[in-house]
């Protein structure tokens, strides 16, 4: 197991972690953290070499601003 971090969220934070659970069907927050890192991760690198981040929704298009 890894290292151990603890951190307070506000109630906004909070609830959208346990939506977020409930969406993805995850066993923790933990994993709701994990998921998100490594989706951040990627954009974040996606971005930096000069690409772009799209999400799709109904056919419609819309960039996704890092930074």
């Amino acid at each position: 197991m890894g290292d151990v971090t603890s951190f307070a969220l506000d109630p906004k934070s909070r609830k959208a972690l346990e939506e977020l659970r409930d969406t993805l069907n995850a066993s923790s927050n933990a994993e709701v953290i994990r998921r998100a890192l490594t989706l951040l991760q990627l954009a974040a690198k996606t971005t930096g070499k000069g690409g772009q981040v799209i999400l799709r929704e109904g056919g419609r298009d819309r960039e996704v601003i890092m930074g």
